[in-house]
């Protein structure tokens, strides 16, 4: 084979360029520290490497979330313990009110320091996090949450948004509670009763504290009305109408029951009592309100009198508290459809198809889909229609309301007169009683901010393990190996020296310089 200087020249060039490139990648691998300089070096530790480090970044950003949100739940919690502070002065300062020695004079100066109070807790409720944004209003967060009107009421004008948080890849965590939640409602669980008195009694009934008698009573949870009357023969008589969250009628009014001053308490049919003294006059009214409810929904017949037919509908159930129908109102409507009896839920305005309707038979229930059912019997008549609504607590709980009644009754004198003193005490009992469950609110919400921030940590801890794996991954796919990149360098040098000394003997071959 013959072999010409042009290819000697070539290869020994091409040899030089090889052995210098491969330097080349050596060098960098030791100066950026990097194995990979390239996806070509190992296309399989690339696409790895390209997934982990998205994971890593995700981890990161969660953790810059789950500081925003760690700073806006301790803004939460340090706001409430001062409503919870300022709340425990305005408890003391209800029972100083009490005190039977105080002029209206002293009243007077009280119902100033209440109002000063109220000021200062509508500050806190309007409070804002270090942003600007209103804490307590929702999605609304440039609105503040309460507003007081001319005549001093105050009212909540944010929304119901919550705030959500992505802190974890599976986790959202609400980082801020509504001001609705916290001023106007009771706290999840709470089953207290508070008493209302009418504006018009002229009686020195005093209505005390409510208590659950029987847990399983028939009407615990219903509100009761109570209704003083005359007797043909002077005496006082009272009766008890007893009502749902929705305002209808359970049962009553109730046969006239004579009353009797010396009584301590009143036995409320269905499991309730309540604390009762003095000698109301005819036609005054006290109420009984819940601050709970025991059933979520209920229903009522929508259609004409007469198009029941044997039907007899009942209450209804929840199948799957996380159902598509929760708090939304469903109707029922029936027709008859050539002797065939259909049906036709409309949920919130939104009209479904008609279904052929089979009787459920005695004690049957009519599944509604959405994770409610009614109990509900019997063939109704064409025409026939009913509606399950969901229902909340109807007894006003507003905080800034319960202190407007009491200041309110602070400023009007009482001296001297015994029906305006009851009409005093019954107003003073009412605010304390929401004072007490509004209390009762603000520690429950500084709880599960207390619980939000303890999940935070834990979330943290974890996340900081699964930091520590991603870097270790990343290393052990990226970075190089010191020693071994190193010992290739210089093997790589040894070889391009070798190719540079084998060139330069090559290029010294001659025929003219071989002895003969």
């Amino acid at each position: 084979m013959r072999i010409s200087s042009n290819l000697f020249f070539e290869t020994g060039l091409r040899t030089i360029n090889l052995q210098q490139s491969d330097l080349m990648h050596r060098y960098q691998q030791v100066g950026t520290g990097r194995r990979m300089i390239t996806p070509a070096d190992d296309p399989l530790a690339a696409a790895q490497t390209i997934n982990i480090a998205q994971s890593q970044s995700l981890n990161v950003r969660y953790a810059e979330n789950r500081q925003v949100a760690k700073t806006q739940l301790g803004i939460q919690e340090n706001t409430l313990d001062s409503v919870s502070t300022l709340l425990s002065g305005l408890k003391t300062r209800l029972v100083e009110a009490g005190n039977g020695t105080l002029s209206d004079a002293d009243r007077g100066v009280l119902a100033n320091v209440l109002e000063n109070a109220k000021d200062n807790l509508m500050g806190l409720a309007n409070a804002t996090d270090g942003n600007g944004q209103y804490l307590f209003s929702g999605h609304s967060g440039s609105r503040p949450p309460f507003i007081a009107d001319s005549f001093g009421a105050v009212s909540y004008q944010g929304d119901e948004g919550r705030r959500l948080i992505q802190v974890d890849q599976t986790r959202q965590l609400d980082s801020a509670d509504t001001g609705l939640d916290i001023f106007t409602k009771a706290a999840p669980g709470a089953r207290d009763y508070i008493t209302h008195v009418a504006a018009g009694n002229q009686g020195t009934g005093i209505i005390g504290k409510p208590i659950i008698a029987d847990p399983k009573g028939q009407y615990v949870g219903a509100k009761f009305e109570l209704s003083f009357t005359e007797a043909g023969d002077g005496s006082m008589e009272y009766s008890v109408t007893v009502r749902d969250a929705a305002d209808y009628i359970l049962s009553g009014p109730s046969v006239p029951v004579a009353y009797d001053d010396s009584t301590e308490t009143l036995a409320l049919p269905g499991g309730v009592q309540v604390a009762f003294s003095g000698m109301p006059a005819d036609g005054d009214a006290f109420s009984v309100e819940p601050v709970f409810v025991t059933d979520p929904f209920i229903s009522a017949q929508q259609s004409a009198l007469g198009t029941e037919g044997t039907a007899v509908l009942g209450k209804p159930g929840v199948t799957d508290p996380a159902g598509e129908y929760m708090g939304k109102q469903v109707d029922v409507a029936f027709q008859d459809n050539a002797g065939t009896l259909q049906y036709q839920l409309t949920v919130d305005g939104a009209t479904g198809p008609w279904v052929d309707y089979t009787d459920p038979g005695p004690g049957g229930v009519l599944d509604l889909g959405g994770g409610l059912e009614v109990a509900f019997e019997g063939v109704p008549n064409d025409g026939y229609a009913f509606s399950v609504e969901p229902v909340e607590p109807s007894t006003n709980l507003n905080v800034f309301d319960a202190l407007d009644d009491i200041i309110e009754a602070l400023k009007t004198p009482i001296q001297g007169d015994p029906a305006a003193h009851a009409n005093y005490q019954n107003v003073l009992a009412s605010a304390m009683q929401r004072l007490d469950v509004n209390f009762d609110q603000v520690q429950t919400v500084v709880s599960s901010v207390g619980t939000r921030l303890s999940e935070i940590d834990a979330i943290d801890a974890n996340s900081n393990v699964r930091g520590l794996s991603y870097a270790q991954d990343l290393s052990r796919l990226e970075d190089v190996d010191y020693y071994e990149a190193i010992a290739q360098l210089q093997l790589r040098t040894a070889a391009l020296d070798a190719a540079s000394m084998a060139f330069k003997k090559i290029q010294a071959t001659s025929m003219f310089n071989m002895k003969g």
